[in-house]
């Protein structure tokens, strides 16, 4: 199984004095390195990373043990164009995850366990300022941004799993759409493939933690949950 970390962004509303939002320090490594640990830990060693701005801070960072895709456009483009970039280097069940995404080891654990075609990690407590997914006979319906609080079931928390048998179609759908939306993110397309019949899986969190880090007080939560462990 391979992975891939989305890590191009640039945290404007952290103050990050030009490092990437993945270079976020916990005690003595990077978040970027906590995801790294998380996936060496579970078994998964080929690891690629689409960078983006400042990239030069996280080859420098990391080093050699990790596999870099640069997404020159990542000041005008969005995730879908990350994720676009990683097609010709991924050529088994993938799983993938934003870089600033924080989470409990066993979350990743049940993500890469899934035996679904494709599963996306969702968390029933609805949050605030989340892509939200609609969910019918236990089965992903809608996953966006737009979907309104009161009638979402949950929270798509950034994490995925792709079989190697969707992931043809996933990245064919993904290029189609990326020409006149390279500012969305890669769930419109997981979106198309539900309209053409694809069946799309989720896995709960089970209430074990995570938080995306936008803000000073999600990055103080996320620090939080590190030191509990």
């Amino acid at each position: 199984m391979d992975a891939l970390i989305l890590a191009a962004g640039r945290g404007t509303r952290l103050g990050l004095d030009n490092l990437p939002k993945c270079l976020i320090q916990f005690e003595n490594l990077t978040l970027i390195e906590y995801q790294i640990n998380c996936l060496s830990d579970l078994g998964i060693k080929n690891i690629f990373v689409v960078t983006g701005y400042n990239s030069e801070k996280i080859e420098d960072k990391l080093g050699h043990q990790v596999m870099y895709i640069h997404n020159k456009e990542f000041s005008t483009t969005n995730n879908i164009k990350s994720i676009l970039l990683a097609k010709k280097f991924l050529k088994d069940d993938f799983v993938c995850m934003y870089g600033d995404l924080f989470f409990h080891k066993n979350i990743l654990k049940k993500c890469i366990d899934s035996k679904n075609k494709m599963t996306l990690m969702v968390e029933s407590e609805l949050r605030d300022e989340t892509t939200r997914v609609k969910i019918e006979n236990d089965k992903i319906i809608l996953v966006n941004k737009n979907i309104d609080f009161n009638e979402a079931d949950g929270n798509f928390i950034g994490m995925m799993k792709c079989s190697k048998e969707y992931s043809n179609d996933f990245f064919k759908t993904i290029e189609k759409l990326v020409v006149n939306n390279s500012q969305a993110y890669y769930t419109i397309g997981i979106e198309k493939m539900i309209r053409d019949g694809k069946m799309i899986n989720f896995e709960t969190t089970d209430g074990l933690p995570w938080t995306d880090i936008d803000t000073d007080e999600d990055l103080l939560l996320a620090k939080e949950i590190f030191t509990k462990g």
